[in-house]
């Protein structure tokens, strides 16, 4: 079940991203979604990487934890892309789609890391080494 609540706000966490993509494009131009095409993975992909991750363990700790960083996540980078759009009349505001994917792709990387010495510890009590 928990892999089911984790795909469908992966899904709608996307389609947000998605949308806040063209919103600060412009897709009448056909030159734009040669670039944005792969920005866009750039900004969704954080979004998807945990389901997609959590689909290829079996532990539900780490399927959690994936969830877990999902939700922290979004919450923390829907304030910072709504103070950016909506509030701020900043004209950088389109360099939020650049920093915060890449955080939460470096908060991954360090979830990750963190999971596999979990995992590695537990091995090492459960083998007495």
């Amino acid at each position: 079940m928990l892999i089911t609540v984790l795909r469908i706000l992966c899904a709608l966490v996307a389609f947000v991203l998605g949308a806040l993509v063209f919103y600060t494009g412009e897709p009448s131009h056909l030159r734009w979604w040669i670039g944005a095409l792969p920005f866009a993975l750039w900004v969704i992909g954080p979004a998807v990487a945990p389901c997609l991750i959590a689909n290829h363990k079996s532990r539900q700790w780490f399927s959690i934890t994936m969830f877990l960083y999902l939700a922290i996540s979004s919450i923390f980078s829907g304030f910072a892309y709504y103070d950016a759009f909506f509030r701020s009349k900043s004209s950088t505001a389109a360099l939020t789609l650049v920093f915060i994917p890449f955080y939460q792709w470096l908060a991954i990387a360090l979830l990750l890391l963190l999971c596999l010495g979990i995992r590695l510890g537990r091995r090492s009590v459960e083998n007495g080494c």
